[in-house]
């Protein structure tokens, strides 16, 4: 081979190589334009938009939820008014009927009561009075009504049964509307035998500290009802009405609920905790913590493998604490839609 026949060969070679490498940049710098192409679609895509419903003259606390699923994030502002009920919404910006970026917020000014109501005195009255007196107090010509708190119950040697023996706040302090009323209700004497109280008919919400109290452990059966009225009513008790019962024994209910799609405000949920298969036997409570008050809603002697069923109303946001023999084992939220 000759000098020539040698540099034609590297020639061969140099321009193969360059070839190859003019191939790769040009495929490298195909892939980067395309995903340049695709990330600036995606930046630059339109943001979807939505149309401002009337809210003015609606109350905040039902107007939230409708403005959320619209995808509608409300921004507040307050406006201490004195002859106005709390949370309704006086002005909104923008108007009814604008279109706007699913971004961009809703202004909203929103009143803020500054109510103070008489405390009425409840002390010696029986407890479905004392609720009515509550929801129907008139100020000003208007009937304003004042929420219940904690309703807990106690045996009493010398007051008689579902009579109300102590309040919080107490009878004339003033307060604002949204305060809540703790009632503590006499049980009457509590014998070694007594008798079952009726609740048929009545919210479980109500009567569970009632059965409780009476020393009975409380279980709860579901029943599924297409009339959301008659979610968290008591359908059926054991023992029977007016049934001799004795401190120690078990007592179990038929509650009815309705399913829920979304959750409002308030609203009676049901909550199915399993017990794992490896838990501890013993004493499971569940405690709520929502913006009613704080209580137990489910006690009661459980085994692994066994399920803690029980139905609440809830009022806002709710914490559901699970403790077994006292000591915290697991924590759920249930939160308003």
């Amino acid at each position: 081979m000759d000098i020539r026949e040698a540099f034609s060969g590297e020639k061969l070679k140099f321009f193969g190589s360059f070839v190859r490498i003019a191939v790769i940049y040009f495929i490298g710098f195909s892939l980067f334009l395309f995903a340049s192409t695709i990330i600036l679609i995606l930046l630059t895509r339109p943001e979807r938009e939505v149309v401002v419903p009337e809210v003015e003259g609606r109350n905040f606390i039902e107007a939230y939820s409708g403005l959320i699923r619209k995808g509608i994030q409300p921004e507040i502002n307050f406006k201490d008014i004195a002859d106005l009920d709390d949370g309704m919404i006086l002005k909104q910006y923008p108007k009814k009927g604008t279109v706007i970026p699913e971004s961009r917020k809703l202004k909203l000014l929103v009143s803020r009561s500054m109510y103070t109501i008489e405390v009425p005195n409840l002390i010696g009255k029986e407890l479905p009075l004392a609720l009515n007196n509550l929801k129907k107090i008139h100020r000003s010509g208007k009937s304003i009504s004042l929420g219940t708190g904690v309703i807990s119950y106690i045996p009493s040697d010398t007051i008689a049964d579902n009579i109300v023996i102590d309040q919080s706040p107490l009878p004339g302090e003033k307060i604002t509307p949204e305060r809540k009323i703790n009632i503590l209700i006499s049980t009457g004497k509590l014998a070694a035998e007594s008798v079952m109280p009726g609740i048929v008919g009545q919210s479980i919400e109500l009567c569970f500290d009632l059965v409780r109290s009476r020393g009975l452990s409380l279980s709860e059966k579901i029943l599924l009802t297409d009339d959301k009225n008659k979610s968290g009513l008591i359908a059926a008790q054991t023992p029977e009405n007016g049934a001799l019962i004795q401190k120690g024994g078990a007592a179990t209910v038929t509650v009815n609920w309705h399913p829920l799609d979304k959750h409002p405000y308030a609203a009676y949920e049901k909550i199915e905790y399993p017990i794992p298969s490896d838990g501890k036997p013993g004493l499971y409570e569940a405690y709520i913590d929502d913006n009613r008050s704080k209580r137990i809603r489910f006690s009661q002697y459980v085994r692994p493998g066994q399920k803690i069923v029980f139905i609440f109303r809830r009022e806002g946001n709710a914490k559901i604490t699970i403790r077994c023999n006292k000591k915290q084992i697991d924590e759920m939220e249930v939160n308003v839609d």
